[in-house]
């Protein structure tokens, strides 16, 4: 993006996806992508031009478990629609500003 030259590369820290449910504030799923010394260097630099190839978790929740569940008061698919929510956790050591 247009900021990106600001930013520390590669990136260190995290990237939180929660999908929400939709019956109430709580119980929401959640995954947490660590981008630490561990994570390939690949997919931690900024990217210089289009890269068609994706990284991630491929299987981010069953389907079977976006619809309605009684006992744990869940529903994330609700009229077709699926709300999230995504934290990014900056760990600088050059720019302090960024934390």
């Amino acid at each position: 993006g247009e900021y990106d030259d600001i930013l520390e590369w590669p990136f260190q820290g995290e990237i939180t996806v929660e999908l929400l449910n939709q019956l109430e504030d709580k119980n929401h799923y959640k995954r947490v992508i660590p981008f630490n010394d561990k994570t390939s260097d690949k997919c931690k630099c900024r990217k210089e031009k289009e890269d068609t190839n994706g990284w991630g978790h491929h299987k981010f929740i069953p389907h079977t478990d976006l619809g309605l569940n009684s006992s744990t008061n869940t529903q994330y698919l609700m009229n077709d629609i699926l709300y999230f929510r995504v934290s990014v956790k900056v760990h600088s050591k050059t720019k302090p500003w960024l934390l």
